[in-house]
């Protein structure tokens, strides 16, 4: 619906522009005239008012539900080609979430179609979309093939087949490249000399990965990482360059803040990581009385996420058991490490349980695709109406996230952002790790193409040229 560039301006796409009321309670997105479903039709501001609403009901599976239908007070409504919705209070960074590659933001359902097919199930069989190309068949486990549409409003397909297969392994799909059955893959900084190695193409997106450390139950008094001396004391232990140029070839850099990189919106820039100081972090932990304590790292194993972060638990475990702490790794499935760290779905006497039976302590090493506006990631997790609540500290970070969230002008949300991450640095609430650019690799019959800033996965296929 919204495009965005790295610095969090927002774009025009399907949306050609949005505006608020007097009031900053009611949105209007006007919908661009001229776009063509796949089957011919029409794409109106009727399709777009019906995918939004069937995505904010409460059984809808996405995000979406979650973290905009609790903003909302009405229904999205149509008006000749414009869709209005009004919030509940002032919310300025309603936008971003219109921004958003994920659907169902980024697309429209076509309403008659997928009625006429039966709804969900029929649709899932046969999907049309309104994008530069069409769904053509799906093989599960394998790939999705699409052809060309030729009549999309303004992304030209440079193919006439695409193939979009699903390969979770990273040496996997290094292989398909060197081999001649794949054209475009998701890559690792780990591979820039091996893909060039093998004269294939190495094709950069910055900024796009970071990594960093969750405390689980910081924010209960009593706790271990309720205490400043320990967080602090996990934080510098880590030496992030001697990570970065032993697993990574030296390409990420040190990360300041969570889930935010120079140029994006919230970024300080007068915030430096974390200095490696082992002999501090030692006299922390003797300081603060937990030596010898067991540490579970807790992590998941995902290349989107972050470049081989099941290595980069085992480095900072490591560096924890340096500095007289017990550590070992478990390596889990992404909702595990999730649910662990979703204090939204607990009883405070289930925390309390929890609490009473530790150590072992838990922390997680976490990364993601950044975010060129940190405000939805850092209310997520920090914000005590968030739908994860990894913190429960509402004293600390609610004021801070409310004052981004009713400001409508993008730099007053960018300095409140900005405020936000230097608390989170200055008081080792959620230390950064490392951050960096994506890389995929390239066979020579792509000519051309533009990754996505910020973003880790391969995407724009309207934008590969022969």
């Amino acid at each position: 619906a919204i495009g965005q560039t790295p610095d969090g301006n927002l774009t025009p796409a399907f949306a050609t522009k949005w505006e608020v009321s007097s009031d900053f309670l009611t949105w209007t997105f006007t919908i661009r005239d001229g776009m063509k479903f796949h089957n011919g039709d029409d794409v109106t501001a009727e399709d777009v008012a019906w995918t939004w609403n069937r995505s904010i009901e409460p059984e809808s599976l996405g995000g979406f539900a979650l973290e905009v239908g609790p903003l909302l007070s009405s229904d999205f409504t149509v008006s000749g080609n414009t869709v209005q919705v009004s919030t509940i209070k002032p919310e300025s960074t309603l936008p971003i979430f219109f921004a958003s590659a994920s659907p169902p933001r980024s697309i429209v359902l076509p309403k008659d179609y997928f009625e006429s097919v039966g709804g969900i199930e029929g649709f899932r069989k046969n999907p049309i979309g309104s994008g530069p190309y069409m769904w053509e068949e799906r093989v599960p486990g394998q790939y999705i093939e699409f052809t060309a549409f030729e009549d999309h409003y303004e992304k030209n397909p440079g193919y006439k087949t695409l193939q979009i297969w699903d390969v979770a392994e990273l040496n996997t799909r290094m292989a398909m490249l060197k081999s001649g059955n794949a054209d475009l893959v998701t890559a690792s900084v780990r591979n820039v000399k091996e893909l060039k190695d093998a004269n294939l193409q190495v094709l950069e997106s910055p900024a796009a990965n970071i990594s960093w450390i969750w405390y689980n139950y910081a924010w209960v008094e009593g706790h271990a990482f309720n205490d400043r001396r320990v967080r602090e004391a996990i934080s510098i232990a880590i030496d992030r360059q001697a990570i970065s140029d032993g697993l990574y070839a030296g390409l990420p850099t040190p990360a300041c803040c969570y889930w935010v990189v120079e140029g994006n919106v919230g970024y300080p820039g007068d915030v430096e990581p974390h200095p490696y100081d082992p002999e501090r972090a030692a006299q922390l932990i003797k300081d603060a009385g937990i030596e010898g304590a067991e540490i579970e790292v807790m992590t998941f194993s995902g290349d989107a996420d972050f470049v081989d972060q099941p290595g980069l638990s085992e480095a900072v475990a490591g560096y924890l058991e340096a500095i007289g702490l017990k550590t070992f790794v478990s390596v889990v499935d992404g909702p595990v490490l999730r649910e662990t760290f979703d204090n939204a779905i607990k009883t405070q006497e289930e925390i309390d349980d929890i609490v009473a039976n530790q150590p072992p302590y838990q922390i997680a090493v976490r990364g993601s695709d950044t975010r060129l506006h940190s405000y939805r990631g850092a209310h997520i997790y920090y914000h005590s109406e968030g739908r994860r609540q990894m913190m429960r500290l509402p004293e600390v970070f609610d004021p801070i996230l409310d004052k981004a969230g009713s400001a409508f002008a993008l730099e007053d949300q960018h300095n409140a952002m900005a405020d936000f991450h230097r608390l989170v640095n200055e008081d080792f609430w959620g230390p950064g790790l490392l951050e960096a650019g994506a890389v995929f690799g390239a066979s020579d019959k792509i000519g051309s193409w533009t990754p996505i800033t910020g973003r880790p996965f391969p995407h724009n296929h309207w934008t590969i040229r022969p």
